[in-house]
């Protein structure tokens, strides 16, 4: 009965919503998975959906749609504005970020609201290509044009998924909720959402917290080769730089270029896994492992038990992946997919597509160890061309112009980040006149909301305190970089 008056109020909302009384937050019953996982936290967790117009340069159209928002209030009675967390993706599904929300020093000081972008996990319409599935390859385009027409078949207008769309998305969640400033976390594709808002609508926002930072300007197909590369470099030099490290794994650089050719001439396979595994297979694995500080520790070991032929080494990588993925065993299995393919076409192919080309991609990546090159610029390529399939417009040359700000600005990077690298993270700071940036030794892509990212933690309170005023990071010099993992010493 319960379920049934939340979908009866919700009818109702959209209903009002239609005669022209948007944006509306109407409240709902939260999932299953999140009311479970706020009994294991003991947090108050509200849910509900914000309803806006698809497309708010239509005038033609009365097309709403319904964005999910989930309410994680803080733990302390404090009357300070609340955090407004951007996921990245873009596509990505809040669901799976919402443990390490309730799991972190912030959400004990301020109001989380977190919210599905539009076209994106439990937010109606959804954009997710199910025409996607385990067996078909991420580079046909075949279910990238089946999921495109479907989509608009179904009457969805994929030109109002855009950044500026979702900055939008935004600034009426902050009204409908009367939320007169809010601080915002973005992090990844977040971090650039974030920027937009702060450029569109700067007196919604009190503070900017960017974690792992995208700004729109920088062309991120155009040098995904050369950030993978960087990535690749500053591990091997970390691991020289160690004395374990570089007397368990001597050489590792040629033995990492040796394994791809290797692999490339004849793919392993991973017995416990049912995988085959190609060497450029093998280097892009290693660059989205780069993404997680848990990882990294194993990879100079996972490249020489590689070398050595011992290519089960990559399941224990992968269990240890698993293990540290959620600090809540009851994070759940009815929480939509973790990206919707959809939505990260249509932001894609409407904000960065345009502003990137092949030749940029090839040229840029033209000095690169002949090795890593051929992987990195296909993986870049791929990427870029998925979007000769989904027919957007190409966003305002605005979305590729820097944003020029002073709006009180906390910037983090990881160090061995493969897709936000820190200098990205200088790059935005050039633009944003009262702003502080910090690179962690240890870290890759995301980290203030990792699992153990306690001196993040503190360096972010500090910020949110007193915006305006450099945040105390004195946690900062005590961090080191990786303990990297010794077979020998198993």
């Amino acid at each position: 009965m319960k379920r049934l008056l939340s979908i009866g109020l919700l009818l109702l909302a959209i209903a009002a919503a239609a005669q022209g009384d948007v944006p509306q937050y109407q409240s709902s019953e939260c999932p299953s998975f999140i009311q479970r996982l706020a009994e294991d936290s003991r947090a108050k967790i509200d849910c509900g959906y914000l309803i806006v117009p698809e497309d708010r340069h239509d005038n033609q159209s009365d097309r709403l749609i319904e964005l999910f928002v989930v309410r994680i209030a803080a733990r302390e009675a404090t009357d300070n504005a609340p955090l407004i967390y951007l996921t990245g993706g873009p596509g990505s599904a809040v669901a799976e970020r919402i443990p390490f929300i309730l799991a972190s020093r912030l959400s004990h000081r301020y109001e989380v609201i977190v919210m599905d972008q539009r076209g994106a996990g439990f937010s109606r319409p959804s954009l997710n290509c199910f025409e996607l599935d385990d067996k078909t390859p991420v580079s046909s385009s075949g279910w990238i044009q089946d999921c495109y027409q479907r989509l608009r078949d179904q009457g969805i207008g994929l030109q109002a998924y855009s950044s500026a769309s979702a900055a939008n998305d935004i600034y009426d969640l902050l009204v409908a909720l009367e939320i007169g400033r809010a601080n915002l976390y973005g992090v990844s594709f977040g971090s650039r959402l974030a920027l937009t808002v702060a450029r569109d609508h700067p007196e919604r926002v009190r503070a900017l917290l960017l974690d792992g930072v995208f700004p729109p300007h920088v062309n991120r197909f155009n040098e995904h080769a050369l950030n993978g590369n960087q990535a690749f470099e500053r591990l091997i030099t970390s691991c020289g730089a160690s004395a374990d490290c570089r007397l368990a794994y001597p050489d590792l650089r040629e033995k990492f270029y040796d394994v791809i050719r290797k692999l490339n001439a004849t793919p392993a396979t991973i017995q416990t896994m049912n995988l085959k595994l190609t060497g450029d297979d093998f280097a892009n694995d290693v660059l989205l492992k780069l993404y997680d500080k848990t990882l990294i520790t194993y990879l100079p070991a996972q490249i020489e038990a590689f070398a050595l032929g011992e290519y089960d080494f990559y399941s224990v990588v992968e269990a240890r992946k698993r293990r540290s993925d959620s600090p809540f065993e009851s994070e759940a299995t009815a929480a939509p997919d973790e990206l919707s393919e959809g939505a990260w076409l249509s932001f894609r192919c409407a904000d960065e597509a345009p502003f990137n080309s092949r030749d940029a991609i090839v040229n840029l990546a033209a000095d690169l160890p002949v090795v890593l090159r051929r992987p990195l610029v296909e993986n870049a390529i791929e990427g870029l061309s998925m979007c000769n399939s989904w027919n957007v417009p190409a966003s305002a040359d605005i979305e590729n112009q820097p944003v020029v700000s002073d709006i009180p600005t906390l910037l983090l990077s990881g160090y061995f980040d493969p897709a936000t690298p820190p200098y990205w993270g200088d790059e935005a700071r050039r633009y944003l006149s009262n702003s502080w940036h910090y690179v962690f030794p240890e870290s890759g892509h995301g980290l203030l909301f990792a699992a153990d990212a306690e001196c993040a933690q503190l360096i972010a309170l500090s910020f949110l305190e007193q915006p305006a005023r450099p945040p105390d990071a004195v946690c900062l010099p005590d961090l080191r970089p990786p303990r990297f993992h010794v077979r020998q010493n198993e």
